[in-house]
């Protein structure tokens, strides 16, 4: 059969007096089954900024969950607060752990020497096992004795990183640090640590958070009524792993490793063996060499660490400084210019604490002893433990560097720290604003309240200009009087881990956001008071208030706080839609806490204390709803801070944080009135 093709002419004749098709609404991506600004959509309309109305902040343990969360999740959100965290770079972190507060500890030869002699290596007086190096409060008068001008926190400054080692951990003045953080605290929030993301330190087939050699019943359930009895059974009973291998104190397999009980009676970061409470807290994450035999841990006596193979951390010449042509310790310290400092030189690659292509590594495994067949050894490559490899692969600023550009173009963020934090969180977030800026040049650094943009007769919040224009997509204060140092910075704790600026610090931070997305009148100024915004009950509680979530990924009732904007309940607003923010908590903090200090945030989404705005009837900050996570343990859970993480190192299904508040942000855009994605012209954000 033939078949035959007809072509039939048609003639097209333009409509004169059509209305143009209307425009297609953007179809949105969805992350955790929530409307996402995904990427399909953002390089699809270079033309325009999409806003999901998100933002997500948090202080301290909160401030590492945000930047994890907002760089590894960035088209759920628009706007990412990380707050006086030391959770911001996880490489310089851990490097510190393991070389400061891990470290310390005389060499094999010297313990050795002291043995023979017949000292005693419990005798913390004993100046020959002084081989730490660690600051002290109150500081001396000549200020800060441990390594004076290393990795200061402020350009031309003298505020040096604080120094510690395994029986000094530094903790400064009790003003401004935002909690005790006693040495017991400290054990107990390293537990939770590695509880959540995995021991760091060790690589162990049998557990993902016990040492090699150790199991679980070396383990306290937290918060049992016999959590004392617990702890004394364990201390009275050391677990003994022969012949432990260890390239720094044994090479030779001579020493036992035993599980070692810590702690303290007093409000000190210092380790006693005389004190009553000196061995009461098992440490669950790390072990000791015995090296006499008798059963302790005794001062002087080494915590071992093997969790990444040795190398010659000398840079791309293999030199060390002092090799280096034209070395003078006071007039050219640094020849080759490689010396790794997270302010000076954060692209050095001498003593940066990470292997570096072309540094020398000897091929032995993670114990470092050629022989013993343990992991890594001889297999060609560099080896670090693997739950170490994961944690520097989901750090914040891995997870910002995997990050598209166009996402990387649309977020906005906002670091600070205090530069005399005890936990040298300006070092560590200096570190993590180097990474940013590589990716982000769009990046602004303040020193103090006053140095930021428009401020002029002093910093009150609303005085700042918080635009992208003045600040840049990236701006980081690191909030501090560097007069103060390096001598006595005893003034209510200035520049401390939460320092007397905690007020500023909120408040600069949800201006910052606000001012990052488009107010749409949502910043009209509302005269009257609390009666005239026609609440349920005309009364302060219906704005501020704490809800009980039944969850179903954690079995269980989780608390979270609600902040409501002004206007939520005024009949005309029902059909509005308002951003909202979610923030974490620290450790040592609670939600009832924080959503009780968010509550002076409320007056300034009604009206405005600056006269030009009281003209202008427009508000400080736009009205959004503001969300507060809970972060802290129940029962079993953890000791001081869940991490906000779906637990790795101790998992059960009551420990999955993080699915968690993803399940909590999909109730929370159910439950209350929150915008959905928008696309933006960019023409209408200039």
């Amino acid at each position: 059969m033939r078949r035959f093709l007809r072509f039939v002419v048609v003639a097209v004749v333009p409509c004169v007096s059509c209305e143009p098709p209307p425009p297609v609404e953007p179809v949105f991506g969805e992350a955790h089954g929530l409307p996402a600004c995904d990427q399909a959509v953002v390089d699809a309309n270079p033309g325009s900024r999409c806003f999901t109305w998100r933002a997500l902040a948090g202080v301290s343990m909160g401030g590492g969950t945000a930047s994890r969360l907002g760089f590894s999740e960035p088209s759920l959100y628009d706007v990412v607060g990380v707050m006086g965290t030391p959770f911001a770079d996880t490489e310089f972190f851990f490097g510190m752990l393991e070389r400061s507060h891990l470290a310390g500890f005389c060499s094999k030869e010297v313990l050795e020497a002291a043995m023979a002699r017949g000292d005693s290596l419990d005798d913390p007086t004993n100046p020959a096992l002084q081989c730490g190096l660690h600051d002290t409060w109150p500081l001396p008068d000549d200020g800060q004795a441990a390594r004076p001008g290393y990795q200061v926190a402020v350009e031309d400054s003298q505020c040096s990183m604080f120094q510690s080692d395994y029986n000094h951990w530094y903790r400064g003045p009790d003003e401004g640090r935002g909690g005790s953080f006693t040495r017991n605290g400290l054990i107990d929030i390293v537990h939770d640590l590695l509880a959540a993301y995995g021991n760091l330190l060790y690589h162990n087939p049998e557990s993902s958070y016990f040492p090699p050699g150790v199991d679980e019943a070396w383990h306290v359930v937290p918060h049992r009524e016999d959590e004392a009895a617990q702890r004394a059974a364990l201390c009275a009973n050391p677990r003994v792993i022969p012949s432990y291998y260890n390239a720094e104190w044994n090479p030779d397999g001579s020493y036992d490793a035993i599980t070692f009980c810590d702690g303290t009676s007093a409000r000190t970061g210092d380790y006693d063996p005389l004190d009553p409470e000196a061995r009461t807290i098992p440490v669950e994450f790390a072990v000791a060499l015995d090296m006499n035999g008798n059963g302790l841990r005794d001062w002087a006596e080494p915590v071992v660490i093997n969790n990444r193979e040795r190398w010659r951390d000398l840079g791309a010449d293999a030199l060390a400084s002092a090799d280096e042509p034209g070395y003078d310790p006071i007039a050219n310290p640094d020849p080759a210019g490689d010396d790794f400092d997270t302010l000076e030189n954060p692209e050095g690659s001498e003593a940066n604490l990470r292997h570096d292509e072309g540094e020398s590594y000897d091929d032995f495994g993670l114990d470092g002893v050629a022989g013993t067949g343990d992991f890594g050894e001889g297999n060609g490559g560099y080896d670090v433990a693997p739950a170490l490899l994961r944690a520097f692969e989901r750090s914040p600023a891995a997870y910002f560097n995997a990050m598209p550009q166009s996402q990387v173009d649309r977020l906005d963020v906002w670091l600070d720290a205090g530069i005399r934090d005890f936990l040298n969180t300006a070092q560590i977030t200096n570190a993590l604003y180097h990474d940013l800026k590589a990716r982000q040049p769009d990046a602004k650094v303040f020193n103090d309240f006053d140095s930021l943009p428009g401020v002029t007769d002093g910093y009150i919040y609303y005085a700042p200009d918080y635009s992208r224009e003045a600040m840049g997509k990236i701006a980081y204060l690191r909030y501090g009087n560097t007069a103060l140092c390096p001598g006595s910075d005893d003034v209510l704790g200035d520049g401390n881990h939460v320092g007397p600026d905690v007020v500023d610090r909120m408040f600069t931070l949800f201006s910052f956001m606000s001012a990052r997305m488009p107010a749409q009148g949502r910043d009209q100024a509302y005269g009257g008071g609390i009666e005239d915004m026609e609440s349920p009950t005309g009364r302060l509680q219906d704005f501020s208030f704490l809800v009980d979530l039944d969850s179903e990924v954690l079995g269980k009732k989780q608390q979270y706080g609600v902040l409501l904007p002004p206007d939520y309940y005024l009949p005309e607003m029902a059909d509005q839609g308002y951003p909202v923010l979610y923030f974490f908590h620290g450790q040592g903090m609670d939600v009832q806490g924080t959503t009780a200090i968010g509550l002076p945030l409320w007056p300034s989404m009604k009206e405005s204390a600056r006269t030009d705005r009281v003209q202008a009837g427009v508000t400080d900050l736009q009205r959004a709803i503001i969300i507060f996570v809970d972060g802290n343990c129940v029962g079993d859970e953890c000791w001081t801070g869940n991490f906000y993480a779906d637990f790795e190192g101790l998992p059960a299904d009551h420990r999955r944080f993080e699915e968690a508040f993803f399940e909590l942000q999909r109730h929370v855009e159910k439950t209350y009135r929150v915008k959905s994605p928008e696309l933006i012209p960019l023409a209408e954000l200039q």
